[in-house]
């Protein structure tokens, strides 16, 4: 889940579990077996006891490289054409990286993401840094 993973699937699952967690992640829903949400609901706990910080918080949200210079672009005010036009890449896909930018961020729109670009000094450095090259 750390990861970015939307669901999960025990090794011994059967044939009808596989196809109904596939479905339903391709269907936009998280899906976790069942007697697992117990093991994640105390990780959760203690996160919310202990506190967590900034810095906790951007290593547990990895973007992508891609997802970095979409984030770039935003920030210096290109649309998702544009942004295509420069990574060579369709308006749907980059509109794709867009929807998966929000979702990590909790945000809701492109604003958002500009305005968090320009306020994080540390992801200021760290989008300075992505190259197009190397793609």
């Amino acid at each position: 889940m750390k990861a970015g993973a939307s669901g999960f699937i025990l090794k011994d699952a059967m044939v009808n579990e596989f196809l109904k967690t596939i479905r339903s992640v391709a269907a936009g829903e998280k899906v976790l077996p069942q007697h697992m949400t117990g093991s994640l609901f105390i990780q959760i706990v203690e996160r919310a006891v202990n506190g967590i910080s900034k810095t906790d918080i951007m290593q547990a949200v990895r973007m992508t490289k891609r997802e970095r210079q979409v984030v770039k672009f935003i920030a210096d005010g290109q649309s998702n054409k544009e942004i295509g036009q420069i990574l060579n890449l369709s308006p749907y896909t980059v509109k794709s990286h867009v929807h998966n930018i929000l979702e990590k961020m909790a945000l809701h729109t492109r604003v958002q993401i500009a305005k968090y670009a320009y306020s994080n000094k540390e992801y200021k450095e760290t989008a300075d840094s992505v190259s197009l090259l190397n793609n």
